[in-house]
């Protein structure tokens, strides 16, 4: 039986994300997982192998616009680019603190004086490619209301993350994606 986990093996067949989930996603994180998947090509954003090893990117108009990550943890990272357009509807929703408390930080951030007031560190960009382009210490932005510093800024757009996310969590990241795939299509509305 060939092993779907190796990279080897994932170049060569291109596996669907459904068939290694059983395989690298502890059981009790499965169902969840599947779902998302299934979610996902309901709605037009079926994940295709990204050619990097256990990751599929869902796209939208040509695009990432999420990437799911298999490995100790089911991850799933939305690419949120247009998050600016659709904030208030976040804020609609009250699912604010959750976008807020699964932001990627730079790297380098903890190496900076950071406010007193600043959101704790929960996540932090990967040191490679992070600064190849002099992005340390990342962008402070203001998000939903609330400054954000450090916050990553490298050109893969890896700005959110989320792990192994519960039933209400995976609904909010729905609700993410959602809003995203509308802002890229131009149908957002006020």
């Amino acid at each position: 039986m060939t092993d779907l986990t190796q990279l080897h093996v994932q170049r060569e067949l291109k596996p669907k994300v459904e068939d290694v989930i059983p395989l690298r996603v502890q059981q009790e994180h499965q169902k969840i997982a599947l779902d998302f998947i299934a979610w996902l090509r309901e709605n037009k954003m079926s994940p295709a192998w990204s050619g990097v090893h256990n990751s599929w990117d869902a796209k939208c108009k040509g695009s990432t616009i999420c990437k799911i990550s298999l490995w100790d943890k089911f991850t799933i990272t939305p690419y949120l680019v247009n998050i600016a357009e659709y904030e208030y509807h976040i804020m609609d929703e009250k699912i604010e603190n959750f976008v807020l408390e699964n932001v990627i930080y730079c790297c380098h951030a903890d190496k900076h004086e950071r406010p007193t007031d600043a959101p704790p560190i929960k996540h932090v960009g990967l040191t490679y490619p992070c600064n190849l382009w002099n992005c340390a210490p990342g962008k402070n932005i203001v998000l939903c209301g609330r400054k954000i510093s450090n916050k990553c800024c490298n050109s893969n757009r890896r700005f959110y993350w989320f792990e192994n996310p519960n039933l209400l969590e995976l609904e909010a990241l729905k609700n993410l994606v959602l809003l995203e795939q509308k802002a890229r299509k131009g149908l957002l509305d006020n």
